[in-house]
């Protein structure tokens, strides 16, 4: 028997539900993809950007200079505290007036209009929203965005390591990791399981070491 003929068989042996079923989901597939068919062609939407990066160079307005400046300032204006997380650095500002340009570009204008700042803002602060929080402080951090590691992070691996370093001192064989976590705890305010993720990072970056078991030096 072909394989066309073992195809045919198993067919027929579908009951006339199932056959009804599978052409409603073929039916639903060619609307989804009718759905997300694109407005514009891509060949028409390549020549659009191609032509307004040729002949399109906006200069900002003044009125787009002063809400990307209030919104840069109000967001340094968060890390004002010396403790507090940076949560934009100064390149971003440079970003977002590129942002705000290509917005009025993609327009064929050549003005950067309030309107134009404002979509980058939103579209700035959306983003921030996403990936430049700190999960802990529900603070802006740019270090999360620029490293992965937010401030508060950064600031427990050192604490940690300055509190190792201080212990080991005190032991021939090195600090040991039950009294690290004790101290941590109890010391510097760290849960044990936070404080014992950070001595594995410490470890796995080389900045911490274990000369015999159960026991902590620092590099």
């Amino acid at each position: 028997m072909t394989l066309g003929d073992q195809l045919s068989d198993r067919v027929e042996q579908v009951p006339p539900s199932g056959i009804r079923k599978f052409f409603e989901l073929a039916e639903e597939v060619d609307d989804v993809t009718d759905q997300v068919a694109p407005a514009i062609e891509a060949e028409l939407l390549r020549k659009y950007i191609a032509y307004a990066k040729r002949n399109c160079y906006p200069t900002m307005s003044d009125e787009a200079k002063a809400a990307i400046r209030q919104f840069y300032v109000d967001l340094r204006a968060k890390g004002a505290d010396e403790d507090a997380p940076v949560p934009v650095t100064a390149r971003k500002l440079e970003a977002l007036v590129r942002l705000a340009e290509a917005s009025a570009r993609i327009r064929l204008s050549d003005i950067v209009e309030e309107e134009d700042a404002e979509r980058v803002i939103a579209i700035v602060r959306s983003c921030l929203q996403d990936i430049g929080v700190d999960p802990e402080t529900g603070q802006f951090d740019a270090d999360v965005v620029e490293t992965g590691t937010s401030k508060t992070q950064r600031d427990r691996k050192m604490n940690l390591r300055k509190l190792i370093d201080e212990i080991e001192g005190e032991y021939q064989k090195g600090a040991p990791i039950d009294e690290v976590l004790a101290q941590a705890v109890e010391v510097l305010g760290i849960e044990e399981a936070k404080a014992e993720k950070e001595i594995e990072s410490l470890k796995r970056k080389g900045e911490l070491y274990e000369p015999s078991q159960d026991h902590l030096r620092t590099t």
